[in-house]
């Protein structure tokens, strides 16, 4: 029965006055906490539970929930979360039979209210929570769950904390389910829904933020991109059009390699949306790339023309200008590839013979 998105329920309230002040409520009240539980467990929603003793709302519906679900399934669908003080308190009665269904957790300090409050707020521990009569606690409880806010389905028919915070969810909404005009199965139904769409609601949500962060970081990469092909047309323009001396050129050829790898990298990253790369590391590794492919694309040419490189050259010549564009190009495609140039380069240092110096 459990699933990966198995949706979980906090259990609470109390039948402490019912039981001093009308036992034949309190046997009433624990009867549909019991019918509950069972239609919790069709509907297959998980329970979080704090408490077992016998004026606890949470024993009778565990005590239903566990009768209706069959052997071997919904292993850890029953979360029962306690303090340091209450571990040798919180034991429920189907622990002896189906102790896999049970999942325990236990809350650091002895103190029960600050941890049980808490586990109201972990998106992860909870989504949505069953009243039922009880008091301070319940209200309190009650009152987190509607500031979340969580679905909260509030059983009027005993009284108590659960049936204010019943009047207070009914004054907002007409389709508000009482215990007086709906079966048991009804209510847990209209409970499970109401998960299902506020879980339906969180996942639009973040996907809109998704959105949003994904079209911020393009605009942010966009510029990032735009900056560095400037630079890169600013070094072609320097290079083809306006060159300066002849010293000054290899500086500005360095210039174009790491600029186009750096535009490169960029440039692929709003093509291709890799959001996990952050612009100044496409631009870093893009830049290295570029240059070290660039570098490895003019040393054989260097030693075959030298170019600029030779003592007796005094201006730059045209074919200095097309290899300075040749390797710009080279070392863009770097950029644009630079994770498999580095690939590349780590396989290729792996091969590397590792000599062995003083043995014969």
């Amino acid at each position: 029965m459990v699933k990966a998105q198995i949706l979980f329920v906090a259990i609470i309230g109390g039948f402490w006055d019912l039981k001093n002040q009308n036992p034949a409520k309190f046997i009433e009240a624990k009867l549909l906490a019991n019918s509950i539980g069972a239609a919790l467990a069709k509907a297959e929603l998980g329970l979080v539970v704090y408490f077992s003793d016998d004026e606890s709302l949470e024993p009778h519906v565990v005590s239903g929930y566990a009768a209706a679900l069959p052997a071997g399934t919904a292993a850890g669908s029953i979360r029962v979360r306690f303090a340091e003080s209450q571990k040798n308190c919180v034991r429920f009665a189907e622990q002896a039979t189906r102790e896999d269904i049970f999942k325990r957790h236990l809350f650091p300090g002895n103190d029960w209210e600050a941890p049980f409050y808490r586990s109201l707020v972990d998106a992860d521990e909870v989504d949505a929570v069953l009243l039922m009569a009880g008091s301070r606690s319940t209200f309190i409880a009650g009152q987190i769950a509607l500031a979340r806010p969580l679905p909260i389905l509030a059983v009027d028919q005993f009284g108590g904390a659960a049936a204010v915070i019943r009047t207070e969810l009914a004054t907002g909404s007409k389709d508000y389910p009482s215990s007086s005009t709906h079966s048991t199965i009804q209510l847990v139904e209209w409970l499970k829904n109401e998960c299902v769409m506020q879980a339906k609601q969180r996942e639009q949500t973040l996907q809109m933020e998704m959105t949003y962060r994904k079209l911020t970081s393009q605009v942010s990469k966009t510029l990032w991109a735009g900056s560095a092909f400037i630079a890169l047309l600013i070094t072609v323009f320097f290079g083809m059009v306006q060159v300066p001396t002849l010293e000054f050129y290899p500086f500005l050829m360095f210039a174009g390699l790491i600029s186009a790898g750096a535009t490169g990298a960029l440039i692929r990253s709003v093509i291709w949306g890799a959001e996990q790369t952050a612009p100044i590391a496409s631009l870093i590794l893009g830049g290295v790339a570029g240059f070290v492919v660039g570098i490895a694309y003019l040393v054989p040419q260097w030693v075959g023309a030298p170019g600029i490189l030779v003592p007796s050259a005094k201006v730059v010549q045209a074919t200095d200008k097309i290899q300075f564009v040749a390797t710009v190009l080279v070392a863009l495609s770097a950029g644009i590839g630079f994770d498999t140039v580095f690939t590349r380069l780590k396989k290729e240092a792996e091969t590397l013979p590792v000599s062995s110096r003083g043995k014969k």
